[in-house]
Order: structure tokens, then C-alpha cells, then sequence
């Protein structure tokens, strides 16, 4: 069994090949050395040779040596039958490994290696032990990128099912919201009611193909949004005036379905709907570097003090918080002349060509 790299990729035979060729030529020179100081001169080509010979006998030993880490692990309560198994292996290999060399180095100088010393049986140990814990090393690494991608994809499902569930919680009470308004119009107006439920139909159609679609198009919320306020026109006449203005260059960036409706929402009950006279929203989309900006604006009379989050406000809040984490904001402040103004701020991302419920 071959060893695993990062990410369960097999280790690259030319990988385990470098790694042996460069020790090779490293103790090459260590070869050299201890023919020079026994008194027998070798050409580099001979040291070389003798030096890859042992270090590519190791390589061929290590895809056997990696198995038996494997299979007899040194683990916790089995450390005895483990070692049972390692201890023989590794004097196996080491007296094998210079076997080879003593026969390739008496081929190659007619003399067995020199110095033939303890020093050499020891690396040959070390070397056994280095493979088996690599290998353990390697392993452990697998493990611990396999539990992070596996935490990075629990919390990814986590946000998703939190974006979910407050989309569920936003769809009714916007629903209630509406019907409330028919039904007090339709002791009113019975033909402004028709209105408001033809266009109630066109949003509950919206609404049913975007409900697997976490996010839209600017452009395609600006169009939800407009729908939205023509009930609301419908409701309570002319004298609510209403302004939507997106630059160009956000029309085609992605924002969260339905993220903008109980802002509207809020800017008309709380602000046409706190006095009888004419009252005006303004909805507003631009771009500050690469961050989304949009704008809801009323002239009622504007937030308290100590403003106190509704629940189509709060749902909001969580939404952007879910999908976007710190970078998506929601802020009440007074505007210039009175009135709200609540502000969204979002990553900058190109919508997905999917994206939206295709040509509501």
C-alpha cells in the first residue's frame, strides 16, 4: 500500500524517488570519506553508485515498511503486538540493506565497505523508525485537513439551514401582513382590494420560484420591491410616493431573496403610515468599492432614540449575519430631513446566472 499525501492523494513515486536520490548523494560523500580515511581512494562515480545503491534499497523497502505501520499501528493497547512485529522488521532491513551494499561495494572496489562499523547498522535503524513515522505524521496531517474541510462544511449546511429557516419565518409574516391590508380595504374599496390581490398574486408567484434561490440579482429585488410598494399604493392612494434608483454598476450583484421587503415594509407602516398627509420612500443601490450598499429611506417621523428591532427587521439582521457573517450590516440612523433611513451593507458579488425566478 502506497502512502498518502494530503488530501488522500497517493504519494508521488517521484516524490519518495527525489527524497532518496538527495540522501544518496548526501551520504555519498560520507562514502567517500570512509574509503579515504581507510586508506582506499574511490572515484566520486563509485561513491555515488554506492551511495544511491543504499539509499534506493530503502525506497524500495518503504512501501512494505508503510503497510506494516498500518497494519500493526502503534497505538494504545497495542503497543506489545505492535512492536512484536516492527522490532524483527526493522533488523530484517537493516541487515538486509547492508548485505546489498557490502556485496555492491566489493563488486564495484573489490573491497566489502569500509569502515563497516555499528554507526551504519544505527542509521539503518533510524531509517526504519524515520519511515514509520512519517507515515504516522502524514496520516495525522490527512486527518486533521479531513476534520477541518468536514467543520467548514457543517458550518456552511448550518448557515444555510439558519438562512432557511428565517426565510420560512418572513414568507407568512409578510403573507398575514397583506391579507390584514386587503381585508380592511375591502370595506373601503372593493376595487383598490382587487388591485392589492392581483398583485398579491404576482408576489406569492415570485415568492413559490424563489424559494430555493438563497440569493437574486439587485435588479430582480428592485422588481419584487416595486411590486411590494404597488399594493401598498393601492391602499392608500396617491399620496404615497415612491423612488427606486440603482446605479449600473450594482444591477447585476447578488443579494439575499426577499431581503429588502420588511425594510420597505417597515419604511411604509412606520412612516406613510404615521401621518395622513403626502409621504415619500425612496430605495436606493450603489456600490462603495466592493462592498453592496442599498438604502431605504422614508420621511416619517423618524426612529427613536433607542430603536427597538421588529421582526422583520430582526429576521433581516440574522439573514445578512448567516450569510455573510460581519460584513453584512443593517444600521437605523435619522435622515437629514426626518425620517429613517436603514442601511444594508453586503459583500460586492456577481450574481449567479441562475439566480432569481426568471422573468417575473
Amino acid at each position: 500500500m502506497r502512502p498518502q499525501w494530503y488530501n488522500g492523494r497517493p504519494l508521488s513515486k517521484r516524490f519518495v524517488l527525489a527524497v532518496y536520490t538527495l540522501l544518496g548523494l548526501f551520504f555519498a560523500g560520507q562514502v567517500w570519506v570512509d574509503y579515504a580515511n581507510a586508506g582506499h581512494r574511490v572515484s566520486w562515480a563509485v561513491a555515488i553508485t554506492l551511495g544511491m545503491t543504499e539509499w534506493y534499497l530503502w525506497a524500495l523497502l518503504t512501501a512494505p515498511i508503510v503497510w506494516l505501520a498500518r497494519r500493526f499501528r502503534l497505538a494504545r493497547g497495542r503497543w506489545l503486538t505492535s512492536l512484536a512485529v516492527h522490532v524483527p522488521a526493522c533488523f530484517v532491513c537493516a541487515v538486509a540493506t547492508r548485505i546489498a551494499e557490502a556485496r555492491a561495494a566489493s563488486s564495484l572496489t573489490g573491497l566489502m565497505r569500509v569502515p563497516y562499523s555499528f554507526v551504519q547498522i544505527q542509521l539503518s535503524f533510524l531509517t526504519y523508525w524515520a519511515i514509520v513515522g512519517v507515515t504516522y505524521g502524514i496520516e495525522q496531517y490527512d486527518e486533521a485537513r479531513a476534520r477541518q474541510l468536514r467543520a467548514a462544511q457543517l458550518e456552511t449546511e448550518l448557515a444555510h439551514a439558519q438562512v432557511q429557516s428565517l426565510r420560512m419565518q418572513l414568507h407568512p409574516h409578510f403573507l398575514f401582513n397583506t391579507l390584514n391590508a386587503i381585508s380592511a380595504l375591502m370595506r373601503e374599496d372593493v376595487e383598490a382590494a382587487d388591485v392589492m390581490m392581483a398583485r398579491l398574486g404576482d408576489l406569492l408567484r415570485v415568492t413559490l420560484a424563489s424559494a430555493e434561490t438563497p440569493e437574486v440579482a439587485v435588479r430582480q429585488e428592485l422588481e419584487f420591491v416595486q411590486m411590494y410598494l404597488d399594493i401598498q399604493r393601492a391602499r392608500v392612494g396617491d399620496r404615497l410616493t415612491t423612488r427606486i434608483t440603482a446605479a449600473s454598476d450594482v444591477r447585476d450583484l447578488a443579494v439575499p431573496t426577499l431581503l429588502l421587503q420588511p425594510i420597505v415594509e417597515n419604511a411604509v407602516r412606520h412612516g406613510a403610515g404615521a401621518h395622513s398627509g403626502p409621504a415619500t420612500i425612496d430605495v436606493r443601490a450603489r456600490r462603495e468599492r466592493d462592498v453592496l450598499v442599498i438604502e431605504v429611506e422614508d420621511d416619517g417621523p423618524g426612529p427613536p432614540p433607542q430603536v427597538t428591532f421588529g421582526h422583520g427587521l430582526t429576521n433581516t439582521r440574522l439573514r445578512l449575519a448567516a450569510a455573510h457573517g460581519s460584513r453584512g450590516t443593517l444600521e437605523i440612523s435619522r435622515g437629514h430631513g426626518g425620517g429613517a433611513i436603514v442601511r444594508l451593507s453586503l459583500p460586492a458579488t456577481a450574481a449567479a446566472d441562475h439566480a432569481g425566478w426568471g422573468g417575473a
